[in-house]
């Protein structure tokens, strides 16, 4: 889903950072936001295609919702969401500490102690780069298994410079990637793991061909990766589901769930069709909840062309 003028909204949004980074760092985030609800308020066309999306999300899980409300919270947080932790970088921890709600960390600290290393199981729900930027302040040794990121802060770029058999460069994957490549990188990602760290990868990522499986989600039936599945059984570590919602106060809550673990014959059959609904099924119940937080999950199935 794209809006028009999206890069020269960017261009403007880099430009006025320094500024926001001066003020609060919870009403920084509000003003960005609010980019959003003004396009909202100002052009009708995007209303309609916000609500028109909203409605379909609601209708296909059974909620109530107040349709104008969440599309307006929606439209802003969509902008924020693409400012992904910018507004974080150059900020001491001190301050950005201060941002950032976390509840659920015992459950983090409690897989990491059992010395497996640990899948954190991301989603693209709310403000999902947030947490791993939360994880690197806390000095987590934490690896990326996903496509390189864009448009993040120079902070977590510093943390991308990592090599050796170990390091960052070699974990990011590419969807263009040949059968031999996917093979080597899981590989690489389950040595990681082995090795004590934390694996931060999505479990929403729609893919096609092998490793992945079908689950309901919004009321249609898509395909999933389902490599995280593959991992948790390869290496036994502990897999911890991570959310982050964007909150109207201007602060950003991680929510880290309880651990849970992927047996060895979690792939025989149809178990990984279980493990990936089980996901699935979570994920829906944060939509559900946080509706304003669900990003592009309500354009997926048809209404990607956004423009004012």
């Amino acid at each position: 889903m794209e809006r028009r003028g999206l890069n020269i909204r960017k261009a403007a949004l880099r430009a006025v950072l320094p500024a926001l980074r001066a003020l609060p760092l919870p009403v920084a985030t509000r003003l960005v936001s609010g980019i959003g609800r003004i396009e909202y308020r100002i052009f009708s066309g995007l209303r309609r295609r916000f609500r028109g999306a909203v409605a379909v999300g609601e209708q296909a899980l059974h909620c109530q919702w107040d349709l104008p409300a969440v599309s307006l919270e929606l439209a802003g947080n969509h902008i924020l969401w693409r400012a992904r932790d910018l507004l974080l970088d150059g900020v001491s921890d001190q301050r950005a500490r201060e941002i950032f709600v976390v509840s659920g960390r015992e459950h983090l600290e409690g897989a990491v102690a059992l010395g497996r290393g640990c899948i954190v199981l991301a989603s693209h729900f709310g403000a999902h780069m947030l947490p791993a930027h939360w994880l690197f302040r806390e000095n987590f040794p934490l690896r990326f298994y996903m496509e390189r990121p864009r448009h993040v802060s120079r902070f977590m770029l510093q943390h991308f410079k990592t090599s050796g058999p170990l390091g960052q460069d070699k974990l990011f994957i590419s969807r263009q990637g040949v059968p031999a490549d996917s093979a080597s990188s899981i590989l690489r990602a389950a040595r990681a793991i082995k090795a004590g760290m934390l694996l931060y990868l999505a479990g929403d990522v729609r893919w096609t061909g092998r490793l992945t499986e079908s689950a309901p989600f919004l009321g249609q039936s898509m395909r999933f990766s389902t490599t995280w599945v593959t991992l948790a059984a390869l290496t036994e570590a502990p897999v911890v589901m991570v959310f982050c919602r964007m909150e109207r106060d201007g602060r950003y809550h991680v929510e880290f769930l309880p651990g849970f673990h992927v047996p060895k014959d979690g792939t025989a059959g149809t178990n990984t069709a279980y493990w990936v609904r089980r996901f699935i099924d979570g994920l829906e119940d944060q939509v559900r909840r946080y509706p304003s937080n669900s990003n592009e999950y309500f354009f997926w199935g048809g209404n990607s062309s956004l423009v004012a």
